[in-house]
């Protein structure tokens, strides 16, 4: 009877055990990208050879909030502030390389009314990997960002926004050609990242993840994970004082680029 008993105990949790063990892979993010309709709503392909890891820092706590998995739901709070980026792979070719990282949302105003997006929440370049990117390389850099971090600001009554964080290898030149496309007085409604990669002749994206964030107060403040990232690549320490190797300058909030701009009349947030 015991025995009967231990295998149907066995038999009832081995898919919460498969689905606690399962691994995130380029494959899998691939996968989700599809999934998500980001293939062919941003991009029109993408084949991944590299996993990003992503380490917000808690706008009010400090507390880090990792984003572990493609479609993780995360408030605005969580993700206000400029993120700590980790490349993992395989790919030894990659360790002398310069990336580009970009962030987009292409879900602006609303995700059934897009005549906004792509917005640019953030694109800078000569990141390059410090540390083992067989166990997750901090992409760091000492230049400033093409185009600052913008916290995600979906409007009230929004469906959740999908923001997708893209990693390319950088070309030689690209600076000058990124320069003429994107600097501090361009606008970052309408921006399109597939164009902006054929112009500047950047190669992949290599490697990419993406989070839902909604209006505060609905159903897209849910979960968030704590948990350490794919292949041990976040440093929670750090994340939790804010990113010391510094991608750009620091981010500034959504609400105060508007009132510093004032891009739109009435109350528009992205």
């Amino acid at each position: 009877m015991l025995t009967h008993l231990l295998a149907i105990a066995t038999l009832l949790l081995a898919p919460a055990v498969a689905q606690d063990s399962a691994v995130v892979t380029p494959d899998s993010v691939a996968h989700s990208f599809t999934d998500a309709k980001i293939v062919p709503d941003v991009l029109a392909s993408f084949n991944p050879t590299g996993l990003l890891d992503v380490v917000f820092s808690d706008n009010t706590t400090g507390a880090p909030v990792n984003l572990t998995s493609p479609g993780t739901h995360l408030t605005k709070q969580q993700t206000a502030r400029r993120p700590q980026v980790f490349l993992t792979t395989n790919q030894t070719s990659f360790t002398e390389q310069t990336f580009v990282l970009a962030m987009i949302d292409p879900d602006a105003p609303t995700p059934q009314n897009t005549s906004f997006g792509q917005v640019r929440h953030f694109l800078a370049g000569g990141l390059q990997a410090n540390g083992s990117l067989a166990e997750g390389a901090a992409l760091v850099n000492n230049t400033l960002a093409l185009s600052d971090f913008i916290g995600p600001g979906p409007p009230a009554g929004s469906d959740p926004h999908r923001y997708v964080l893209l990693l390319f290898v950088q070309p030689s030149g690209f600076s000058v050609a990124a320069s003429a496309l994107v600097n501090a007085s361009t606008p970052i409604l309408n921006f399109n990242i597939s164009r902006f990669a054929a112009e500047t002749g950047l190669e992949g994206p290599i490697a990419g993840t993406y989070f839902l964030t909604g209006p505060d107060g609905n159903a897209t403040s849910g979960t968030s994970t704590a948990s350490a990232s794919a292949g041990s690549a976040t440093n929670p320490g750090a994340a939790a004082q804010g990113p010391s190797s510094a991608v750009g300058r620091a981010g500034m909030s959504l609400g105060g680029l508007i009132l510093a701009t004032v891009v739109f009349a009435g109350a528009f947030v992205l």
